[in-house]
């Protein structure tokens, strides 16, 4: 695994594709990691691919698809989530290199990619001192998504000035009645919280969902 920083000396040709990289990647990420994530790209030889939107994940990686090893995040992040995610694509492309297709995909040895790859960030000034703690805790066993992590996502609001004054399921009292922002016909009813989810209930009372505690809602008042 790369040290600090990845490379010791640059070529000319090399100082100029970083440049290029830096500058598509700056705003994605925050600026004390802009150095690190794009040596890391030119490092891995990675096709970094910024998407739009995709409802249920926040990135991916392929290997070997035709096109060399491509990693995709989505654009509409915030930089800290930005970051997480493409450190996470790229633990899967390291766990690759060391062991082809013989790993679960979120198993203990992308597990331990994941600290490795993550751990000079954090070593680092990239993450305030509150988010550097809860990124710690996750990555003491790292899932499948930062979603899964409710008390991360919670830390990553607050540092998403889109998100900090829109309510979510997390934030309403057992018995609230609310509809999700993406499906406004859906009227529903909070009965108790669970770990990542909170147990709700159509307001007829015939049917039970557990929606994501992190998911947008709107109060019914």
């Amino acid at each position: 695994m790369p040290a600090a920083f990845v490379f010791e000396k640059l070529t000319e040709a090399q100082l100029q594709h970083k440049r290029k990289l830096a500058e598509a990647l700056k705003g994605f990420v925050p600026d004390t990691a802009l150095d690190r994530c794009t040596e890391l790209i030119m490092y891995y030889k990675l096709h970094l691919h910024i998407e739009v939107e995709r409802k249920g994940r926040y990135g991916d990686y392929s290997p070997h698809s035709g096109h060399g090893n491509r990693i995709s995040v989505n654009h509409n992040l915030s930089q800290f989530e930005f970051l997480i995610t493409f450190v996470h694509e790229l633990a899967h492309h390291t766990a690759y290199l060391k062991y082809k297709h013989a790993h679960d995909p979120h198993g203990e040895e992308w597990k331990q990619e994941f600290r490795i790859n993550m751990k000079p960030f954090l070593d680092s000034d990239v993450f305030p001192y509150d988010l550097r703690a809860a990124l710690a805790r996750h990555m003491m066993n790292p899932k499948y998504s930062q979603s899964a992590d409710v008390k991360l996502l919670q830390v990553l609001k607050k540092y998403d000035s889109r998100k900090q004054d829109k309510l979510h399921v997390n934030d309403l009292l057992d018995g609230v009645e609310f509809v999700l922002k993406e499906h406004p016909e859906s009227w529903m009813r909070r009965l108790k919280k669970l770990r990542t989810y909170a147990l709700c209930e159509s307001l007829d009372g015939k049917y039970k969902y557990r929606v994501h505690l992190m998911a947008e809602v709107k109060e019914m008042r």
